[in-house]
């Protein structure tokens, strides 16, 4: 193949990511967003910034995929710490970790809503236990140079992730207007 041949299909295809339509469900079954801290998200108590949030539900409440995609990764952790990365639209991937079951494989598709996993506690931090929750973070392959901010810490990494709150509640307070 041909090297401006080949360009125009890679272009085409990254293009392609973004026309996709991108519809959002709040991953835990019957989650609010008072059931997280919105401020979680790129907090910088330690070395490294908070990437995503915690929702808070019981132990073994469903996780469903917040939006269409294609599954690329399943860690199933011996310790209750399991995760899944979705590749959804606009080329983000969608984290979800700490969950105590996983009920989707790597390289199938999930449609917005089906179910991915339960809820679990991940793994014991220094030997306590830990509430059940989901660790849910957003990380776009493409820098979004809207979030260019170099005055704040960890400014040329926050580029690469989407607020996970913002990305839910957005986009409620969009449809539930619509639908008035």
């Amino acid at each position: 193949m041909k090297k401006p041949l080949l360009f125009l299909v890679i272009i085409t295809i990254f293009i392609m990511g973004y026309w996709i339509p991108e519809d959002r469900h709040v991953p835990v079954d019957g989650a609010k967003p008072y059931g997280w801290n919105p401020t979680a998200y790129w907090h910088t108590a330690g070395q490294s910034p908070q990437k995503g949030i915690n929702i808070f539900a019981s132990k073994g409440t469903p996780v469903v995929a917040t939006t269409s995609g294609w599954v690329v990764y399943k860690e199933n952790d011996p310790r209750g710490d399991n995760s899944v990365w979705v590749l959804g639209s606009k080329w983000r991937l969608h984290r979800y970790a700490n969950l105590e079951t996983v009920a989707i494989s790597p390289g199938s598709w999930v449609k917005t809503g089906e179910k991915i996993g339960t809820v679990g506690t991940g793994t014991p931090l220094n030997g306590r236990l830990r509430l059940a929750n989901l660790y849910y973070s957003i990380r776009s392959l493409p820098p979004q140079m809207s979030e260019l901010k170099p005055d704040k810490p960890f400014w040329l990494e926050q580029v690469f992730y989407v607020d996970p709150h913002k990305f839910l509640t957005e986009y409620q307070a969009t449809d539930q207007a619509s639908q008035r």
